[in-house]
């Protein structure tokens, strides 16, 4: 079933996903729980701050495939709407094993580092692509653009070390911002969307 516009559940996921996962990396930085080697010194702590990002990216997840369900949106989109739910997906798995592992061992699991970077990669792309397909189907209005900010955002922290959170907090903002605007053009009549772009 497809709808006009994203709908108040879609556009409030998008919201809660950004936040949680922005709560989860800025309680870290306020408040570390490991030591410079990786090794866990709070793991109560800890657990808490994994548990918050994995219901971030469980949230950010449904925001994502209820995207998909746009209507109009254009095969790139739908593609966008996959791949960011893909890397999303790798988010929260390494939430999972990290949380569990750190609590297991003492320490995360080196290997899950590899689902943050492939996630944060396809989220890099998924989130262009979908932003580029909201802006063709003209569900959002202007606020697509948040996306493609996300997208820079996610490949910031991928690719330069020292910008590594801001480009997370860049990453999440977009998500949330695209949520508002879903929340936002949900309320409006139908006879006020938008027309397609192009």
């Amino acid at each position: 079933m497809t709808t006009p516009v994203p709908d108040r559940r879609t556009g409030g996921a998008a919201v809660a996903g950004g936040l949680l996962l922005a709560a989860s990396v800025g309680a870290e930085l306020v408040h570390p729980v490991q030591d410079p080697d990786g090794s866990v010194v709070a793991p109560a702590l800890f657990a808490v701050y994994l548990t918050v990002w994995t219901l971030g990216a469980a949230t950010l997840l449904v925001a994502q495939l209820g995207l998909r369900r746009t209507a109009g949106l254009p095969a790139v989109g739908r593609t966008g709407a996959v791949v960011s739910a893909a890397g999303t997906g790798l988010l929260l798995a390494f939430g999972l094993v990290v949380v569990a592992s750190a609590l297991a061992t003492g320490a995360p699991l080196e290997a899950s580092f590899l689902a943050f970077a492939i996630g944060l990669l396809l989220l890099a792309v998924g989130s262009v692509l979908l932003g580029l397909g909201l802006r063709r189907s003209g569900a959002v209005g202007g606020w697509w653009a948040a996306l493609p900010v996300a997208g820079a955002g996610a490949l910031v922290a991928l690719l330069v070390e020292q910008w590594h959170d801001a480009g997370m907090f860049v990453f999440f903002a977009g998500w949330v911002l695209l949520g508002v605007g879903c929340m936002q053009r949900s309320r409006r009549p139908a006879d006020r969307v938008a027309a397609p772009v192009g």
